[in-house]
């Protein structure tokens, strides 16, 4: 296996996402939603509005706070699980299409006609897809902490984040979700024939996160170690098993006939 082969895919495939306006329009618009529009919808009303009755307080408020500060801290964390759903959802829109989008335009027979190993080539589309979503989650996580501290400084009187949950998520969960998303999406992307089929099946990546958000949200479950322990554990094992399938399932020969 050689590295430097990998990376030839990967920027093949990166460069190739960034001529696709659909693919370039959500890597801007997408930082520029979770860094100022989710934090501002959810957290100025909150901040701004009237105290809270202790009685009114919803499930996923922090305990230990006066009930407005309750109220924004269990906000803040319960935002910070749409970073889950972030690193699903980027990669659905890249890894889908990179092998079907190459057969609509005849760019994968050549690729997959040269001396790379079956290895080289599906770490290279998952790590063509991994690194742009790694980076507009890591942009659009700077650009959330910048604009909760700003709104919620007065209120606590010291930045808010970044704090242990929010560097687990982005600096743990996220990438294992990501690895998840493309694991599955350039699976399903080496099985099926139609670019529109290959990112509706993907969009199903975003499952396990928006699984875990609904149940915090309703306070079914916590956001205490064991359940962030046993989120990790599954997310890990799961991308283990969706690569080892793709690459026990990946039959270059096969799709070179099949898609002819």
């Amino acid at each position: 296996m050689r590295p430097d082969r990998i990376w030839a895919v990967a920027r093949k495939d990166m460069s190739s996402a960034r001529r696709h306006r659909y693919v370039l329009y959500g890597l801007v618009a997408i930082p520029l939603l979770f860094s100022l529009f989710i934090p501002l919808v959810s957290l100025y009303p909150v901040v701004t509005g009237e105290e809270p009755s202790e009685n009114e307080l919803p499930p996923f408020a922090q305990p230990g706070l006066s009930p407005r500060q309750a109220v924004v801290a269990g906000t803040i964390h319960l935002s910070l699980l749409m970073f889950l759903v972030l690193p699903a959802v980027i990669p659905s829109t890249i890894a889908s299409y990179t092998f079907v989008g190459e057969k609509v335009n005849r760019q994968l027979e050549p690729l997959l006609a040269t001396p790379l190993t079956d290895l080289e080539l599906l770490l290279g589309k998952i790590l063509g897809a991994l690194v742009p979503s790694l980076l507009v989650t890591a942009l659009s996580f700077a650009g959330f902490v910048i604009t909760v501290d700003l709104l919620t400084h007065p209120l606590f009187g010291h930045p808010f984040l970044p704090d242990l949950l929010s560097l687990l998520v982005v600096g743990v969960y996220s990438p294992l979700v990501c690895l998840f998303s493309v694991s599955l999406c350039v699976l399903i992307s080496s099985r099926v024939s139609d670019v529109r089929a290959a990112m509706q099946l993907g969009a199903l990546s975003v499952l396990p996160a928006l699984a875990l958000y609904l149940l915090s949200a309703g306070g079914i479950v916590g956001m205490e170690g064991r359940t962030l322990l046993a989120f990790g554990l599954v997310l890990g094992l799961a991308s283990a098993g969706l690569f080892s399938l793709a690459r026990a399932t990946f039959r270059r020969e096969e799709i070179l006939i099949r898609w002819r």
